[in-house]
């Protein structure tokens, strides 16, 4: 669509416009980049209300706020646009950190047991998972079942054998295929999304 609106030189922004009066923007080079789309279907179907009728913006790789639903009005402008979010502080480019996530166990475990949850980084991929039961001293790898699509997260475990009786702080970590580690370092969403290793304390019996 935008090589068939020949844009002008200097273009740096995609400005999209939503029915109930919402703006955000993404850079020309995220509007160019392989993967972003604006849906006008889901599953063969118009796109209901709820999904973004008229039509939505998806950009893999960046936070949901910025992916507009309701579209009905698109500009490319010559300056960095700043959408409702950003203008009230959060951060403008608004990139998935790499994040993991333990789903099981919960709060007891046997002898051998199972260690399992979801790994995601948006459109860099996930290289691998590893999972640490003594608190971050030592650090073995998950097993990683392949993603679905070069965009969505994954699916990690690791079979713990010979759990002992006491407590247990399990933690998680990913590594993106950029080769970039998972911080450890515990952040809000606030200004440019949640961070820190996920962790679960479990009993051992």
């Amino acid at each position: 669509m935008l090589d068939r609106a020949v844009l002008k030189s200097g273009i740096v922004d995609i400005v999209l416009r939503a029915s109930d009066g919402y703006a955000d923007s993404i850079p020309l080079d995220r509007a160019l980049a392989d993967g972003t789309i604006l849906a006008y279907e889901m599953n063969g179907a118009p796109l209901n209300s709820t999904h973004g009728f008229p039509l939505r913006l998806i950009v893999p790789g960046i936070y949901g706020m910025k992916n507009v639903k309701w579209i009905t009005r698109i500009e490319a402008v010559p300056y960095d646009f700043k959408g409702y979010w950003q203008a009230r502080g959060w951060d403008d480019r608004a990139v998935y950190k790499t994040m993991s996530r333990i789903d099981v166990p919960q709060k007891t475990v046997t002898a051998d047991a199972a260690i399992a949850g979801i790994a995601f980084a948006g459109d860099r991929s996930i290289a691998k998972v590893e999972v640490s039961t003594d608190g971050g001293k030592t650090w073995e790898p998950a097993q990683v079942k392949p993603a679905l699509s070069p965009y969505c997260w994954v699916l990690w475990h690791k079979d713990w054998t010979g759990a002992s009786a006491g407590a247990h702080i399990l933690l998680v970590r990913a590594t993106d295929a950029q080769g970039i580690v998972q911080t450890s370092q515990h952040a809000p969403p606030i200004p440019d999304g949640a961070s820190g290793y996920d962790s679960r304390r479990v009993q051992g019996g």
